[in-house]
């Protein structure tokens, strides 16, 4: 094989003595050298180079207009850096002076005049060989340093999905440990205050004022509680993909008064201004769509609002054009932070992330509410000014 391969290598031979060049040329094509070319004028050599790319220089140095010496200085702007390719000069001086300036030029080998048939073949084979074992070579260095750039991009990517892999280990254990806490506090302070109170229930000689004030604590403890518990199983349902769509149409004004109604109590206390955004002529206005869910994503946004509004106003409402619906709940309590913003519809997230139990509640509301509005189609969007409040826009499509 590596015969073959020699014997289809590009030779060029460049002398001015066409005599010279009749004897190279019978020499290589006589052993079986398929690709030889030459010329007599060494001003050919540059573009024949570009042409011909030869494997082998057979190279005379005495010679009209350039020198081999001149010839061998143009060649090192021609052949790329770290690549062999190899110079054999024919020469009839052979003293030590010539050889070291042929040398430093670039030469490989020397060829003296008279040419000794015999020992030009053996020195064009063994140039030839370690031409061809330097293009192996590089090829192989080629091969292998595409290969590591491929194994240190398979790298890369791997310890990009094991550094994913670790992020969502690590938030996994966050969330398992907020879930832990969490549960514990929004589960046992109801639970104390119901045992609690209804110890003091059980006092026989409570008048009836406390016991109405027991009863009303009871059954406040109860309703957080209960609902809890309600939102645990909600995003149970979420996480698991389990939440069920029963679609039947829905009077939007009745779900809007009837949550009014539900917070008025709670709107009341905290002596904040209601405003409740519907048309009389779309009394009877409805859509399509499951009314326990969009209920329950009012509730979360009407809660959160309430909730983190100390004074000022609330506004629920919603607006209609010809493709889709868009429900919105906007107050002028405490807003949110631009780099908080998506932060907040992750399970058990309040805005400051170093203390979730800022307010009372299952920190799940707007994980629930994400949720829902997935399963029925429908998007959320968030519009907050810290220090100036939020507005939270729910959208379902029209059918």
């Amino acid at each position: 094989m590596i015969d073959s391969t020699l014997k289809k290598a590009h030779i060029l031979i460049v002398d001015d003595q066409e005599a010279n060049i009749d004897i190279l040329v019978g020499l290589l094509e006589f052993q079986g050298y398929t690709n030889v070319k030459s010329t007599t004028d060494p001003r050919m050599v540059k573009s024949m180079f570009k042409t011909f790319n030869p494997d082998l220089i057979l190279l005379d140095l005495l010679m009209p207009h350039l020198t081999g010496f001149e010839v061998m200085e143009q060649l090192k702007t021609l052949i790329p850096q770290a690549t062999f390719l190899p110079v054999l000069v024919l020469t009839a001086d052979i003293t030590v002076e010539t050889k070291q300036r042929a040398l430093a030029n670039g030469a490989n080998d020397f060829l003296v005049k008279p040419f000794d048939l015999i020992e030009t073949g053996l020195r064009v084979r063994i140039l030839l060989e370690a031409r061809f074992m330097h293009l192996q070579l590089e090829n192989q260095n080629r091969i292998l340093e595409e290969k590591v750039k491929e194994r240190t991009a398979e790298l890369e990517t791997a310890n990009i999905h094991l550094y994913a892999a670790k992020e969502k280990a690590e938030a996994s254990d966050r969330m398992k440990t907020a879930f832990m806490q969490n549960i514990s506090h929004e589960v046992r302070t109801p639970l104390n205050g119901l045992l609690g109170f209804g110890s003091l229930l059980a006092e026989p000689d409570l008048d009836d004022e406390s016991r109405q004030q027991y009863l009303s604590m009871m059954k406040s403890s109860s309703d957080r509680l209960i609902n809890t518990i309600t939102d645990y199983i909600d995003i149970s349902l979420i996480v698991s993909d389990s939440v069920e769509v029963f679609s039947r149409p829905v009077i939007i004004n009745n779900i809007m008064m009837d949550l009014q109604n539900k917070f008025e109590n709670i709107i009341r206390i905290k002596q904040l201004e209601f405003n409740l955004v519907i048309s009389d002529d779309k009394e009877l206005f409805c859509i399509q769509t499951d009314p326990e869910l969009l209920t329950r994503i009012m509730f979360h946004l009407l809660s959160n609002a309430v909730k983190f509004t100390q004074q000022g106003q609330v506004t629920m409402g919603y607006s209609v054009d010809s493709e889709k619906i868009e429900f919105f709940v906007k107050d002028t309590g405490a807003g949110i932070e631009k780099e908080a913003r998506e932060r907040v519809f992750e399970s058990f997230m309040q805005e400051n992330i170093t203390n979730t139990r800022g307010h009372e509640g299952s920190g799940l509301g707007l994980s629930i509410i994400r949720g829902f509005s997935k399963a029925l189609g429908g998007e959320i969007r968030l519009e907050s000014e810290k220090g100036k409040g939020s507005s939270f826009y729910f959208s379902l499509p029209l059918l």
